[in-house]
C-alpha cells in the first residue's frame, strides 16, 4: 500500500512508524506534486489545501483519505464520494475526543484575553507606554456567558467557564438537556446573545449549511464579546466584518476565517486589527504538540482498522462465490 503525507512537518514519529507497517511511506517535500500524488492510495493531509476535483485529478489511484480533524470544510466531499474515496477523520469519535483538550483550552485563552484586553496592553508595553487605565477590561466571575453548540468542545469549555464562576448559557437543537440543569438553555440564538455578554460560537459545520450568526445577530451584539474557534463559514463574513468596522462589539476573538483555502479575507481582517480590541489566531485551537501526535495516531490505527475489514470483506465474499 502506498501511503503519502502530504504535510509532514512534525507529523507524530510515532504514527509514522506505524503507518510504515502499513506499506510504504512517503513524505512530500514540496517539489512535483503532481509526481508524489500520482501512486498514492492513502494520503494524510492536514489543513494547508483544498481537496476538490483539482486536487483528487492528480490521485487517480487514492482510496483512502486521512484527515486528523473534526471539520471536513477543506474537503469537498461530494468529489471524494464521485470518486469512490473514504474519509478517515475524527468526526464522531467523541470518546476519544474526550482525551483532547486543545480546543476548548484555546478557547478559552482567548475570551480571558479578549475582555482583559492582552492585545492592546503588549503591544503598549511593546511601543514604551506603561498605562493600565486604558487596558481596562472586565472579568469572567459572574459575567454572563452564552454558548452556540454544546458539543464537545462546547460542553468542556462550558465546565471551564462554570469552575471559573462565570454564569452559562447555552443554545443547541440537538443536545439533550436532562443532563445539562446546571447552565440555562435558549431555544434560540437571538434569545441567547439578547441575555449574555460574551458569546462564544462552537457549532459544528457541515458542507452547504448556511452562516448561523448574521447582521441580525451581530446588531443584537452591541457592546458584547465574540470568540469564534468553530468555522469561518458559520457566520455571514460580510455582517461580521462590517460589525468590527463599525466598533459594534466590545471585543472580537477568531481563530477561523471563511474559505481559509481559497480566496479568503485576511487581508480585510488584517487591515482592522489596528486600534481595535481584536485578536486573530491562524487555526491553531487544535494544533498542539500533544494533540496532533495523538490524532495522526488515531488516525493510522483507524486507517489500519478498515484495512483489515475491507480484506475480510473482499476474502468472505470471495469464500462465497465458491
Amino acid at each position: 500500500m502506498q501511503i503519502g503525507i502530504l504535510e509532514p512537518n512534525n507529523f507524530s514519529l510515532e504514527a509514522l512508524t506505524y503507518l510504515k507497517r502499513l506499506g510504504e511511506v512517503r513524505t512530500y517535500d514540496g517539489g512535483d506534486l503532481p509526481a508524489f500524488l500520482a501512486p498514492l492510495e492513502v494520503l494524510f493531509v492536514r489543513l494547508g489545501y483544498r481537496i476538490d476535483n483539482t486536487f483528487l485529478s492528480l490521485s487517480p489511484r487514492l482510496r483512502w483519505l486521512c484527515s486528523p480533524t473534526t471539520g471536513h470544510n477543506h474537503i469537498d466531499e461530494e468529489a471524494l464520494t464521485a470518486r469512490d474515496v473514504r474519509i478517515l477523520s475524527l468526526r464522531g469519535e467523541r470518546d476519544f475526543l474526550e482525551t483532547i483538550r486543545a480546543t476548548p483550552e484555546h478557547t478559552l485563552g482567548l475570551v480571558i484575553a479578549i475582555i482583559r484586553r492582552y492585545r492592546q496592553a503588549f503591544e503598549d508595553v511593546v511601543t514604551g507606554r506603561w498605562d493600565r487605565n486604558v487596558c481596562r477590561g472586565d472579568e469572567l466571575y459572574g459575567n454572563r456567558v452564552g454558548i452556540v453548540g454544546l458539543g464537545r468542545v462546547g460542553y468542556r469549555l462550558a465546565c471551564y467557564l462554570s469552575a471559573l464562576g462565570a454564569y452559562v448559557s447555552w443554545c443547541d437543537p440537538v443536545v439533550d438537556v436532562t443532563s445539562l440543569q446546571e447552565w440555562q438553555r435558549y431555544s434560540d440564538i437571538p434569545s441567547l446573545i439578547e441575555a449574555n455578554k460574551i458569546i462564544i460560537l462552537c457549532a459544528d459545520h457541515r458542507a452547504g449549511q448556511l452562516p448561523l450568526i448574521g447582521k441580525k445577530e451581530f446588531d443584537a451584539m452591541e457592546g458584547c464579546y465574540f470568540i469564534n474557534t468553530a468555522r469561518g463559514e458559520l457566520v455571514d463574513e460580510d455582517a461580521f466584518l462590517a460589525a468590527v468596522r463599525s466598533n459594534r462589539l466590545a471585543g472580537t476573538a477568531i481563530d477561523v476565517i471563511a474559505n481559509e483555502n481559497g480566496e479568503s479575507r485576511l487581508a480585510e481582517w488584517r487591515e482592522l486589527m489596528t486600534g481595535r480590541n481584536l485578536i486573530l489566531t491562524p487555526h491553531i485551537a487544535g494544533a498542539t504538540f500533544d494533540s496532533m501526535a495523538k490524532t495522526e495516531l488515531f488516525i493510522a490505527k483507524k486507517l489500519n482498522t478498515y484495512r483489515m475489514k475491507l480484506n475480510s470483506d473482499i476474502n468472505m465474499g470471495g469464500a462465497d462465490d465458491k
